[in-house]
């Protein structure tokens, strides 16, 4: 199998606090020409041609990074199914059954891309790796904060409770609610 061009192990942003769409596509795990649709579905906006770091983790994973550590564990890139797989040693099509089932008991990650017009899920779910990794060998989870925000829509990786009121939609906006807890699933 050819290696791959971008070293993900070794992932650095050229300039800090952005991203160009080549490192946008190395860290969400897709391709580079997949980015554009990506970076439209979840509402971002480019400045001369760059991502702003804090938008991307604010608007992609529903999290504010509190500090330069916060920020330092999600500059590692996203993970996907194949990753996660061999991390918790549970198959990857188990893993796609329980997701779609709701009874996976490690946070369901985030959805890339909208599913098809069939109703399919697509393979474009991707993990944060910081959590995972301290899932699995038992620790807690890193506390991100929330993203809160003033407008009367609800922000990336929230949704509307019954009562009105704002509840993460997204996993990992659901671990910094709870204060290091994984919400039910």
């Amino acid at each position: 199998m050819p290696k791959r061009k971008t070293n993900r192990e070794n992932f650095q942003l050229r300039r800090p606090g952005f991203f160009t769409a080549a490192e946008l596509g190395t860290w969400l795990a897709v391709s580079r020409n997949s980015v554009v649709d990506i970076a439209e579905r979840f509402g971002l906006r480019a400045i001369d041609r760059r991502f702003p770091e804090a938008e991307v983790y604010s608007k992609i994973l529903g999290i504010d990074p509190r500090d330069e550590q916060d920020r330092a564990r999600l500059r590692r890139p996203l993970e996907g199914v194949g990753w996660l797989s061999r991390r918790t040693a549970v198959p990857a099509s188990t893993i796609r059954a329980k997701v779609r089932d709701g009874t996976f008991g490690y946070p369901l990650g985030v959805q890339l891309s909208e599913p098809s017009h069939n109703g399919v899920e697509p393979r474009s779910r991707r993990w944060i790796p910081c959590i995972i990794d301290a899932l699995a060998e038992g620790m807690e989870p890193p506390a991100f904060e929330q993203v809160t925000s003033e407008t009367t829509e609800a922000p990336a990786g929230m949704c509307e409770d019954s009562d009105g009121s704002a509840v993460p939609n997204n996993v990992f906006a659901r671990i910094a609610c709870s204060n290091n807890q994984v919400a039910p699933q």
